[in-house]
């Protein structure tokens, strides 16, 4: 009887358990929509396309070439274009990383009402149309330093100017959410305010820098407005440009396909280095597995 009893209680667990995943199922149904439709569909497209003939006048054309993939590595210049890119991209990030770090640990030091302010300050530029603000800023760089136009730095400027904000917001989520009762044991135990940062609030915050860097990075590597604004005259050539004139002056849309593929699958492998140095990443997702 009692055995008989337990299992009813255990059933009813369990059907409370996959009441909610049903939901969850029927609320993600939407998501995967777009992502398939918007997403998976439009780079299976891109991948056929760029083994294609450039100029092909049937809708559904039949062809297969490396030749895009070829030209791009043979071209010194698309290749240069490239690792420019992502020079100028892994500078623009690491100058936001190192305004933004300390600025999103200063707004959790703040009273409630200032961090609210100041976070309303950070994300007011992103409510305005990012090529407006990159025309007011190609205007107060050409009246206060315009020798700082069609430079590197004038473009890293640019770029940390517009990502700015995308790597303040995720530390200062992670930095927010920090328990104090660490950092009150770490002073407990004789750590210095510099020790205690380096030992506990920078591990511990890891993972928003990582997803500060990457919400930065990816972007800046592949921006268009930013270098054809701050850098007019094209002496810093960066692959989202050279996308773009393949396509709008060439019409050459499977040699831009073949270049989006390769500048992935480059950043892809970025991403992935950069995800494993989150060290912290499993021991805290076991802690809420186990709490």
């Amino acid at each position: 009887m009692n055995k008989s009893i337990i299992n009813v209680h255990q059933d009813k667990k369990r059907t409370k358990r996959k009441a909610p995943k049903k939901l969850e199922f029927y609320l993600g149904l939407p998501y995967f929509f777009v992502l398939i439709v918007f997403v998976a569909i439009p780079i299976f497209l891109m991948v056929i396309s760029s083994f294609q003939h450039d100029n092909q006048t049937s809708v559904f054309p039949i062809g297969f070439t490396f030749a895009h993939y070829l030209d791009f590595f043979k071209t010194t210049a698309f290749v240069r274009a490239m690792t420019s890119s992502l020079w100028i991209a892994f500078a623009a990030t690491l100058v936001s990383l190192i305004i933004g770090y300390p600025l999103a640990y200063l707004l959790t030091k703040l009273k409630l009402k200032s961090q609210i302010a100041l976070l309303l300050l950070i994300n007011a530029p992103m409510w305005i149309n990012m090529l407006l603000r990159v025309r007011a800023l190609e205007q107060i760089i050409r009246m206060i330093a315009p020798f700082l136009i069609d430079t590197s730095f004038g473009v890293v400027l640019g770029l940390v100017y517009v990502y700015l904000p995308f790597m303040v917001l995720p530390i200062y989520a992670v930095i927010s959410k920090i328990d104090p009762s660490l950092i009150e044991s770490a002073a407990d135990l004789g750590a210095s305010r510099l020790k205690t940062m380096r030992k506990v609030i920078v591990p511990l915050s890891l993972s928003g820098v990582i997803s500060g860097i990457l919400m930065v990075f990816l972007p800046a590597a592949t921006t268009i407005i930013v270098p054809q604004y701050l850098a007019p005259s094209q002496n810093i050539y960066m692959i989202g440009t050279l996308i773009e004139k393949s396509i709008i002056l060439n019409g050459r849309i499977s040699y831009s396909s073949a270049i989006a593929i390769v500048l992935s699958f480059v950043i892809l492998g970025i991403v992935y280095y950069i995800r494993k140095l989150d060290k912290y990443k499993g021991i805290l997702d076991d802690e809420k597995e186990t709490n």
